[in-house]
């Protein structure tokens, strides 16, 4: 496996996990790599500016503000990965947050009994 690969590898569960979508990732990717907006739409089939607004919606999702915080967050999901055994499947992750879920709603329950 190449690092490339191994950096996606790591990066798709967290990007999952920030509920970003196939072209968000696909966008995103891209960006990490290094590759100009021009590039990403004409390779995606898209306008600069559907680009730009994958960006803005990226950034949000992940509550940064531009490319250095971006890095950071990147630099940030890989170090925290290293100390963990195994990284969590799609699946995992979704039954993680159905146990969230559930519980949470329970507390809500609970706290509007009379």
């Amino acid at each position: 496996m190449s690092r490339s690969d191994a950096i996606l590898k790591t990066l798709e569960v967290n990007m999952y996990r920030c509920e970003l979508r196939e072209k968000q990732r696909t966008v995103l990717w891209m960006l990490l790599q290094g590759k100009e907006k021009k590039e990403i739409a004409r390779t995606l089939h898209l306008s600069e500016e559907a680009i730009r607004k994958h960006q803005r919606t990226i950034y949000n999702k992940l509550g940064i503000e531009g490319k250095s915080q971006l890095v950071k967050w990147v630099i940030e999901q890989i170090s925290t990965s290293i100390h963990e055994p195994h990284p969590l499947s799609k699946d995992q992750i979704f039954w993680e947050q159905m146990q969230q879920s559930n519980q949470n709603e329970a507390g809500e329950l609970r706290g509007n009994r009379f």
